[in-house]
């Protein structure tokens, strides 16, 4: 990168332009206000004061009215010697100070060019005319010179600012997508053509976001791969598990076998959830198979499927289904499938006896889906990260108990594809998780 394209050179030669424009301004107003000053009049200057007393009709003093019958050019102002304060000040210092040194004089006050006073039949006679780069503003007026300065150095600041946050405000704006794992980066194209850090910075991000894009596809086909060629070692796994049970006709060996049976299941079922969030990775809401079904009586599907389990624990279930009949149009085998994930998790962290929690909850146009327990939570700086895939809370806690980490994940993709969010809250005791979804699809 060239230095004159350097972001900070241009930074530096705005706000050095910017100060020298207005030191310049307000030292060349200055002058124009306070630079007055008289001298002896040039036979010229005199020549065409005595040239106006012969062709002009004088305009006669009377105060401040005078400056309004100014006209372009130079005027010839008449006032009696013995009026000579009918003249406004301006012109009356110019009078004695000619009076005092006895001559003609040429001078300048407030923008005001002056030649005289002659002298002749009882008037005094001058010649007036306005600086013409000055005449378009009156004495009252020069107050909007400041006010100018300060309006044109606010707008170049405000350029220079807009140019500045503007891109930078797309680099935020790409990187938050980036983190939510939405990788268009189109935003920030027109960028990449600027020749200073922030069209290197763009660069960079637009690299960045490339990279992460085929790593995460590596890693989604790494997994199905994975999991791909584990079904086949656990299919014969299990075909040698049940050949090995008929052939122990005593039993001998049956506990051995029901723990081999268990450690190949929690395989299997890892291996499914894996295939599951992969396939749902690469799904968009276009391909959902929805349908239009009453809320609440899904609900009470989902709940008895869960009865058994329910049992087991002596938990006490409290169901607080929507008031009205409401009709939604979603996924239903993929909602259930969310549904039932946040059910079981609930019910395996729910303490022997607890209360159980399940609802439903209308804001606006969305449904409200909850779970909670009174379990031991969740902390605080863990609630957003326990959606990402192979998250656990706890790294102790033996996966029987608290599974693989993908559960939540596969819920939240799900919630993803019809267009709602998830989330998570501690309610002391126990967690909450919300899954949030609109009645009807967007379009």
């Amino acid at each position: 990168m060239r230095w004159y394209r350097s972001l900070f050179f241009k930074i530096f030669l705005w706000f050095w332009g910017v100060i020298f424009l207005s030191m310049w301004a307000a030292v060349l107003t200055n002058e124009w206000i306070e630079d007055d000053y008289f001298r002896p009049a040039t036979q010229p200057e005199a020549m065409h004061l005595v040239h106006l007393m012969d062709r002009e009709r004088p305009i006669v003093a009377e105060g401040r009215k005078l400056w309004r019958k100014m006209r372009p050019g130079w005027n010839l102002v008449a006032v009696p010697v013995d009026m000579i304060s009918q003249l406004p000040h301006d012109l009356e210092e110019f009078a004695d100070e000619a009076d005092e040194t006895d001559q003609i004089l040429w001078g300048q006050n407030d923008g005001w060019l002056m030649i005289g006073p002659l002298q002749r039949q009882g008037y005094l006679y001058i010649a007036v005319a306005r600086k013409e780069w000055q005449s378009v503003l009156n004495n009252e007026d020069r107050w909007l010179v400041p006010l100018a300065i300060v309006v044109v150095v606010t707008l170049l600041c405000f350029v220079l600012v807009w140019s500045l946050t503007r891109p930078i405000r797309r680099l935020q704006r790409t990187v938050r997508q980036l983190a939510q794992g939405n990788f268009d980066v189109s935003g920030l194209r027109r960028d990449l053509h600027r020749h200073d850090e922030i069209g290197m910075l763009a660069s960079e991000v637009v690299d960045m976001a490339d990279a992460l894009q085929r790593l995460l596809h590596s890693h989604q086909q790494l997994l199905r791969d994975v999991s791909h060629e584990l079904r086949s070692p656990l299919t014969r796994l299990q075909i040698a598990l049940g050949i090995a049970r008929k052939k122990d006709q005593h039993q001998i060996l049956a506990a051995e076998h029901d723990r081999i049976e268990r450690a190949v299941g929690q395989v299997d079922g890892l291996v499914g959830q894996i295939l599951d969030l992969a396939r749902l990775q690469q799904t968009d809401s276009q391909q959902l198979q929805t349908g239009r079904l009453d809320l609440g009586s899904q609900l009470q599907i989902w709940l008895q499927n869960a009865d058994v389990e329910i049992e087991e624990k002596h938990l006490q279930l409290m169901v607080k289904g929507p008031a009205a009949s409401l009709t939604c149009d979603w996924d239903w085998m993929l909602v259930e499938r969310a549904f039932d994930n946040l059910l079981r998790n609930a019910i395996r962290f729910a303490p022997q006896g607890s209360e159980l929690s399940v609802g439903v909850t209308i804001r606006a146009e969305y449904a409200e889906l909850w779970v909670q327990d009174q379990g031991p939570g969740v902390p605080e700086e863990e609630l957003l990260r326990i959606f990402d895939p192979f998250t656990q809370v706890d790294s102790a806690r033996d996966h029987a108990a608290g599974g693989y980490g993908i559960g939540l994940a596969l819920v939240k993709r799900i919630v993803e594809l019809h267009d709602g969010s998830v989330r998570a809250e501690n309610c002391s005791p126990g967690l909450r998780v919300i899954m949030q979804l609109p009645v009807q699809p967007q379009t």
